[in-house]
């Protein structure tokens, strides 16, 4: 399923956009400086670099003197990594206009970008001096100070945003969790209730008082809160997962699986909605129920690679061994950055002893993993059953920054490695040595 990508814009956005793509295959149409900006944060909001190029390029080509326009080109260079040359053109627009909070604003989020949080705190609040959107300021500055792992100071900002907009979502939700992490859990609960009462159709703060009840594992009120969020949009689709969660949690499985058939009907992401009920039934160990589910899922994104995977892991579950190794090339296929796809049919190929595939499917996926510590022990554990044993001590000999424990805990994983007497010793002696 498509989903439709102006959803959440208005329309003259949709239009605006729509002529300059088409104008882009050869028709030739003109815009003026605002229309162009408006396409411009429309590709930046959705986050197509390539529109976004080609956008920033026709307003430079028509408005070169623009602040508006090279504020977007500076906005572009960020995007792209280039932070100094980003910086050097916001530095020299601020030059010419001291007092533009746009540009204020912009190299706050440069900085934000560098992990220069303390610099970005500083533009963000002269951004503020014009009292525009000052909701998605102070979020920023909350971030930037929870980057810093000042929570007190993050949650007074969030505070700040909510008081200027009680429905801001990303504060909501970001000030439910760093009082949860702070231990204050039960203030947080406190605060949101006021903020209900006061506002009683915030939806994100119904959903963010939702999450501190179930985190807090007080699931019947957090479905309580969650089916508040719902009355007030029923497109909510973050809500239903949460509703969903606290009834599964209260053994309520039949309610869990109706929230998502409810939030179905709404739905933009179909495709995720139904990998959702049938990981319902997956953990209820229907396994059969699950599939059918899970292929729902691939009938509206067929690129969808977690729905090829628990595919996978049902057919494996159910002993169609086969069907499983299938699935899971499948959903290597499809999403090849995910590790988890490659490990997850590198396991079984493992469990049936077939350890010359497993290496070699180890091997090609360990190029692009993002944990190689997942991939380096199950590569050492098929080298030791290929017999490879000098292969498998100079993998033990060579450190592993990631995880120094990765060769202790394979020993454990894997009893056979665990119950030779010079792989153990060997394993045990480097430990030993790197304590030192």
């Amino acid at each position: 399923m498509k989903m439709d990508r102006f959803k959440d814009f208005d329309r003259d956005v949709r239009d605006a956009v729509l002529r300059f793509e088409k104008g882009r295959d050869g028709a030739g149409t003109f815009f003026d400086v605002e229309e162009l900006l408006m396409i411009i944060d429309y590709y930046l909001e959705v986050q197509d670099l390539e529109g976004l190029e080609a956008a920033v390029v026709c307003a430079e080509g028509l408005y070169p003197s623009n602040v508006e326009v090279k504020l977007r080109r500076a906005h572009l260079l960020s995007i792209e990594g280039r932070y100094t040359e980003s910086m050097k053109m916001l530095q020299e627009l601020e030059q010419t206009e001291p007092e533009n909070t746009d540009v204020s604003y912009a190299k706050g989020a440069v900085y934000s970008m560098m992990d220069q949080s303390e610099k970005a705190i500083q533009c963000y609040l002269r951004a503020a001096a014009d009292g525009y959107e000052l909701d998605m300021i102070y979020g920023n500055v909350g971030d930037e100070y929870y980057k810093l792992g000042q929570r007190d100071k993050a949650i007074h900002y969030y505070r700040k945003a909510i008081a200027v907009n009680p429905d801001e979502r990303r504060s909501l939700f970001n000030l439910a969790c760093s009082l949860e992490e702070n231990g204050e859990g039960d203030k947080g609960v406190d605060y949101l209730k006021e903020v209900v009462e006061q506002h009683p159709y915030s939806k994100w703060a119904w959903y963010s008082l939702g999450c501190l009840y179930e985190w807090r594992e007080l699931y019947e009120r957090a479905a309580d809160a969650f089916e508040f969020a719902i009355a007030i949009d029923r497109t909510l689709g973050e809500a239903y997962e949460g509703l969903s969660k606290s009834y599964a949690s209260l053994g309520q499985r039949g309610r869990a699986a109706q929230a998502l058939r409810d939030w179905l009907e709404v739905a933009d992401d179909r495709a995720y909605v139904l990998f959702c009920i049938g990981s319902l039934f997956f953990d209820d160990a229907n396994y059969h129920t699950a599939s059918v589910y899970f292929q729902k899922s691939l009938k509206e994104d067929a690129c969808y690679s977690s729905a090829w995977r628990y595919l996978g892991l049902c057919s494996e579950r159910l002993g169609y061994t086969d069907e499983a190794a299938g699935y899971y090339r499948r959903a290597i296929d499809v999403n090849p950055d995910n590790d988890v796809n490659w490990l997850s049919l590198a396991d079984l190929y493992i469990s049936q002893n077939r350890f010359a595939e497993a290496l070699s499917l180890l091997q090609s996926g360990r190029h692009e993993a993002e944990c190689l510590s997942d991939f380096d022990m199950r590569l050492c554990y098929c080298l030791f059953r290929l017999g490879k044993r000098e292969q498998v001590k100079e993998m033990i000999n060579t450190p592993h920054e990631d995880d120094p424990m990765l060769y202790v805990d394979m020993l454990s994983y894997y009893t056979d490695m665990g119950a030779d007497p010079e792989i153990a010793a060997l394993v045990f002696q480097k430990y030993k040595n790197e304590e030192k």
